[in-house]
Parts: structure tokens; sequence; C-alpha cells
């Protein structure tokens, strides 16, 4: 008998979801601040190409491997971060806590640049992701939101015992922690943060909090689901 071919599952693409649909609710729980924890920003020199391998052998400022990265490495201590600079004459600054650090710091590269006679400008500054970090001082319900809002999210305790929810408009991505810990990325600037926090947390967070259960520990919140599942 000849073989029947299986069909191959189509692996699902999580959704995101618009913040602009979450309903707004008053709440007596104070929305957490958010606190800035990296800005990643472009740049470029204004210059075609860059012989990395001849500035890295004659400047003790950068460090240069193309075995194992394309790019040179520069570093500074105020503000403290780190310059990742190509061939092309892009660079990528990281580490920087604000926006105004991140200008500086890509304006301070170019400076070192310049002063050991390599003719680059500062050209092209773009913010390109801001990682932020807040904590909500509850416990949160991690698999109920997941069922919830299973086309929106990721949760796979298994795996990673952080929730993966993602948003439209702006697209930024939230990381949920059973503790209340909350990890935001993919941002452009300070506002889409705050906007977006703001609209899921009042809409959706409030609705998950674990008024009973206190435990923080992820692999108990787990356990405590299946135990729960299997009854």
């Amino acid at each position: 008998m000849p073989k029947v071919k299986s069909k191959k599952k189509k692996k699902e693409k999580k959704e995101r979801i618009d913040p602009q649909k979450f309903k707004q609710e008053s709440s007596d729980i104070q929305l957490p601040k958010f606190k800035l924890q990296n800005v990643v920003a472009t740049f470029n020199l204004g210059v075609d190409h860059l012989d990395l391998r001849a500035i890295a052998l004659e400047k003790a400022f950068i460090e240069y491997n193309p075995q194992k990265f394309a790019a040179a490495t520069i570093r500074i201590r105020s503000p403290r971060t780190t310059a990742l600079a190509f061939a092309s004459g892009n660079m990528v600054c990281t580490g920087a806590k604000t926006e105004l650090e991140s200008r500086l710091a890509g304006r301070k590269y170019v400076r070192i640049l310049q002063k050991n006679g390599i003719p680059v400008s500062f050209r092209n500054f773009k913010i390109q992701n801001i990682v932020a970090s807040s904590e909500i001082p509850h416990t949160l319900k991690l698999l109920e939101l997941s069922r919830a809002y299973g086309p929106y999210v990721s949760y796979e305790p298994d795996l990673f015992p952080g929730l993966v929810f993602r948003t439209t408009a702006p697209k930024l991505v939230f990381l949920l922690f059973r503790s209340g810990k909350i990890v935001i990325t993919g941002a452009k600037s300070r506002d889409e943060i705050r906007d977006t926090y703001k609209s899921l947390f009042y809409g959706i967070i409030v609705k998950f909090i674990d008024w009973e259960d206190t435990s923080q520990s992820s692999s108990d919140y787990r356990s405590k689901m299946r135990r729960n599942f299997n009854r």
C-alpha cells in the first residue's frame, strides 16, 4: 500500500493585543512606577568603510576579533555603555539608562575616534529599543491570565517561568512573573512604555492579582496548578 503523507501542523503565530482595546477601570491599586534598564541606539559615523583591523592594531581602546564577531567593541565609563562599531560605519550603543545618556555616549564614542585621527562624524542617531522593569507588590495568576488571553500570550512554565504578553500599536513585549515582576521591551520611547503599561495594568493585570496565595515561588505555583488540574 502506498504511504500516506502526514500533514504537518502549521505553527500557530501568537497574536498581539491592541492596547486601545483595554477597558480602563477604576482601581484602588496605584500604578507601580517603571524604571529604564537599557537603551539601545544606533548611529552612523558618516563614512563608507572603517578598517577595524588596522584601528585595533594601532589603538588600545578598541577590541576586535573577527573570528568571534564582525564588529569591534569600545567601552566608556561615563555613561557606562558599550558600543559596537561595524566596518560599514554604523555603530550600536547599549547599556545607557536614559535616552539622554544614550545620545551623550554616542557623541563620546565619535569624539574618541576623532581624537585618534579617524575622520568620523555623529549622524542619524536613533533609539531602537528600550528595556524597562517594574514590580507589582502582589503575586499574579499567570495560568488564569494565559487561559483568558490565550491567542495573545505565551506561557510555558516548564520551559520559562514568565508569561509573555504581546501588544500592538505600539508593538511591545511584557514579561510577567509570578512574583509580580514585569519586564518591558521593544519600545522606542518612554511614552510608549508609560501609556501601554498603564492600559495593560488597569485593563488586565489587576484582574489577575492572586489575593489568596502570596507565595512568589514559580515552582510552587506550578505545582499547585497541576494539583488543581488533576482533581
